[in-house]
């Protein structure tokens, strides 16, 4: 079961919405929010909707202007960015191969944690800006060691240098602490106790962890 307070309700109903439509229907949901509303760990506020088919950037603004009120904040190719009633959507071609099918929860299509995993440690890897995702990732140590981690990490993006993963998992210098805050749900937030669980997980990457980082 979903955990849907970790949505405001304006961005699940339009989650559903766009999930039941037929000209979008290649689309799935990654990123914090798939993470959330399965972990039911902390509250988010966009829409991170992937697809592997090419992206016809023109029709698709077109259609979810006209159907949404969709307003375009970004775009290039395969990629677009805007929002519909104040919830923030982005709209990508990914390239990079599934690890697991895809999942159907109440009619939303949604990605493996497998797969966001990996995707979250590209993110940290390549930028290492958001907190949340490393917030997401110190959670994530409840259902999967750091081993498994990046073995996902590996089998996703193939000739990658694992040290450099470990390495970003424990610098923190370019975190921007000031961009949206972390509400979580389970507890309130710490960084302290983000920061000792993710220099924990490294020293002892075969650990699944029985308690959140609170």
């Amino acid at each position: 079961m979903l955990q849907k307070n970790t949505v405001e309700k304006t961005a699940f109903e339009l989650l559903r919405t766009l999930m039941k439509d037929s000209q979008i229907d290649q689309f799935f949901l990654v990123g914090g929010t798939s993470i959330a509303l399965r972990l039911g760990h902390r509250k988010s506020i966009d829409l991170d909707l992937f697809t592997q088919n090419d992206i016809s950037v023109q029709d698709l603004n077109k259609h979810l202007s006209k159907e949404y009120g969709f307003i375009e904040r970004y775009k290039a190719h395969n990629t677009l960015k805007g929002e519909i009633n104040g919830v923030f959507i982005d709209c990508i071609k990914y390239d990079y191969p599934l690890l697991k099918p895809l999942s159907t929860e109440e009619n939303i299509r949604i990605a493996s944690f497998e797969d966001v995993i990996a995707m979250k440690l590209s993110a940290i890897t390549d930028n290492g800006t958001r907190l949340k995702d490393f917030v997401d990732i110190s959670f994530l140590s409840t259902k999967y060691s750091l081993e498994a981690m990046l073995d996902f990490y590996r089998l996703k993006y193939k000739n990658v240098n694992i040290l450099s993963v470990v390495k970003a998992l424990s610098y923190f210098d370019d975190i921007d602490f000031m961009d949206e805050p972390v509400n979580l749900i389970a507890g309130k937030f710490n960084w302290e106790h983000i920061e000792k669980r993710l220099h924990d997980m490294i020293k002892n990457p075969q650990k699944i962890y029985k308690t959140y980082p609170i």
